[in-house]
């Protein structure tokens, strides 16, 4: 009896922890993941088979996909056409990150090739990791940020590709809009603010990530598996002293090879600027077990 009140009140005190320390990220109920620390060595290959006990999340609902910039599900072929499952795992020096993507035609980049901004790594095959790492909802963030980051991993069989932020300051300049197929516009970032492609794919093993990728080819898609720092992050489990890390999980598809993004699934920051501000993030939490 003692034991079952005992466990009990350990159970409550956890709830009172969780809900004490999750931060005010995504309006989505599903947007909160529980990350356990590692046990076992996870080799950055491409090959899950490491993950195999790791619950994971999947997106595979019309629900999953951003709204804008003239995407939707209304293309959607169902999950064979884009779907993806992410796992998370932690350890006191590392996140660790696994992405089966679905996607029945991979194509190799064109817009990461590209040296304008008319297009980009956001219209390529790709998988977006976005990261606050100190969880405290950093609204706008810039190139050279080494705690608040919109990752883009492109895929390639040839020569993948890691951008990392796309947006610095430049006063006075006017707010970036986005051109809609119909002719209207959306707003692409703030005011006072200009893009920039930042490929770190060279530096991206060196600080702060201190980084490691692999994607693999699967016959219903591909892999992607990651190990990085998290700068500023206490890489603690909550009942430990840790703190909550705003985290999101997006996967771009295009299908022609060259064009804009047909389809963006994304975890939690489905609509608005979910690009600029860490508010529209998920919440991910770390656990012993």
């Amino acid at each position: 009896m003692r034991r079952s009140i005992f466990a009990l009140s350990a159970n409550l005190l956890l709830a009172f922890v969780l809900s004490s320390q999750v931060a005010a990220f995504s309006p989505y109920p599903w947007a909160t993941y529980y990350a356990t620390k590692r046990t076992g060595e996870i080799k950055i290959d491409g090959n899950l088979s490491d993950w195999a006990s790791v619950k994971g999340f999947t997106m595979a609902d019309p629900k999953f996909f951003f709204v804008g910039q003239g995407m939707s599900s209304a293309k959607w072929g169902g999950p064979k056409d884009l779907s993806a499952t992410f796992k998370v795992q932690w350890d006191e020096r590392y996140i660790y990150i696994a992405v089966e993507v679905v996607d029945d035609i991979v194509e190799e980049p064109h817009g990461s090739l590209s040296p304008g901004m008319e297009t980009g790594s956001w219209d390529d095959d790709s998988v977006e990791i976005m990261v606050d790492n100190d969880g405290c909802g950093m609204p706008r963030y810039y190139i050279g940020d080494p705690m608040h980051h919109e990752f883009h991993f492109v895929y390639s069989a040839k020569h993948p590709f890691v951008f990392d932020n796309f947006w610095k300051k430049q006063p006075g300049a006017p707010q970036p809009m986005f051109q809609l197929p119909g002719g209207g516009e959306e707003p692409l970032a703030y005011p006072g603010e200009v893009m920039a492609k930042n490929d770190v794919t060279a530096v991206f093993s060196q600080p702060p990530y201190n980084g490691e990728y692999a994607f693999k080819r699967t016959p219903q898609g591909y892999n992607l598996e990651i190990r990085m720092s998290l700068p500023g992050a206490t890489m603690k489990a909550l009942n430990d002293g840790g703190r909550p890390i705003g985290f999101d999980v997006a996967v771009n598809d295009n299908d022609l090879g060259h064009g804009p993004t047909k389809q963006q699934l994304h975890w939690s920051g489905m609509n608005d600027l979910f690009w600029r501000n860490c508010q529209f993030f998920g919440t991910l939490l770390l656990l012993n077990s």
